[in-house]
């Protein structure tokens, strides 16, 4: 299995922390939790938005700035912005360590597709709450922001606990039930998000027979017509746990590969190559090890590499 390593560490609360080189830990690594202030960022956003002031200009100038800054578009957006969790850190704090790590590993998977073909990717964990969701939120903005040409889709298929609307602050009307069930159109679902090329397919209401729906005719027909109107560079799908629900092996047909999210100090490694083993080796293209600190980097290498985590010359190992 071709696996992509990236390293992220939990940064105290100056948030100096650098990275280490740890050749040793074959995984991403991801940690959330790294954040600056976000009213901080929120101050600049709204500076952003502003017309700066030339240093010659008098007190005519800064009276017009302050009725800009007053004005409803600027004030607006800082709402909409504070909307959005603080945990989707690519979004909030661009220049952390914890922004940063998400760009490597969306570097990885772009030279990944020199070898393959990697527009769908499915997101997935053994268990509930291991970070699978905002890791891949945090990937799709990482994605949109680096300039794909055609943006980037992100489709919330854990219809038994969808969360990526909550993330993003976000209530949309309708999402990917609701047209499964055939009471919405196509073209409906789609929700632009602020976030500049980010488009998302919200879970949309509870349904009692998920994955029924994920596996239907009318599914398959959705991939089929969003990969042929080409629209998106990336195609993302944030799923259930597999080792809790059936549908993470029926979503492998729609996708190129899956990355598989893990909880550090909290799943077993039985469960990980449970796991593992319930997808296919062959249908993974690595693993997220979420929450890790430098502290943790000897006993994981321990705990996890002896077993299946094995280093050959395939592997690609970054901080």
């Amino acid at each position: 299995m071709n696996r992509l390593f990236s390293v992220l560490h939990k940064m105290d609360h100056t948030g100096k922390r650098t990275p280490t080189l740890n050749l040793a830990i074959p995984k991403f690594i991801v940690d959330e939790q790294a954040l600056t202030d976000l009213d901080r960022q929120t101050i600049e956003l709204v500076l952003d938005k502003l017309e700066l002031l030339d240093k010659g200009d008098q007190g005519g100038g800064r009276a017009q700035a302050r009725k800009k800054k007053r004005r409803p578009e600027n004030l607006k957006a800082v709402d909409e912005n504070r909307r959005i969790n603080e945990r989707v850190v690519a979004f909030h704090t661009f220049d952390t360590v914890a922004a940063e790590q998400y760009r490597k590993l969306y570097i990885e998977i772009v030279q990944a597709r020199r070898t393959r073909e990697l527009k769908t990717l499915l997101m997935t964990s053994a268990l509930a709450g291991e970070g699978k969701s905002i890791s891949a939120l945090n990937l799709a903005i990482t994605s949109a922001a680096a300039g794909d040409q055609h943006g980037v889709l992100l489709i919330d298929t854990d219809l038994r606990k969808p969360s990526i609307h909550k993330y993003l602050g976000i209530h949309p009307k309708c999402g990917l039930t609701d047209y499964l069930l055939g009471d919405v159109e196509y073209s409906q679902i789609f929700f632009k998000t602020q976030i500049p090329g980010l488009t998302i397919i919200a879970a949309g209401r509870r349904v009692s027979n998920p994955t029924a729906l994920l596996t239907s005719t009318r599914m398959e027909q959705l991939f089929l017509d969003v990969k042929a109107q080409k629209q998106y560079d990336s195609i993302i799908l944030d799923s259930s746990p597999v080792l809790l629900t059936s549908e993470p092996k029926g979503l492998l047909q729609y996708v190129d590969t899956a990355i598989l999210v893990v909880q550090a100090r909290k799943t077993p490694r039985e469960i990980v190559l449970q796991a593992i083993k319930t997808l296919g080796e062959e249908n993974i293209l690595g693993c997220v090890l979420n929450g890790v600190t430098s502290s943790d980097f000897s006993f994981y290498h321990y705990y996890y590499s002896s077993d299946y985590y094995r280093t050959d010359n395939n592997v690609l190992q970054l901080t």
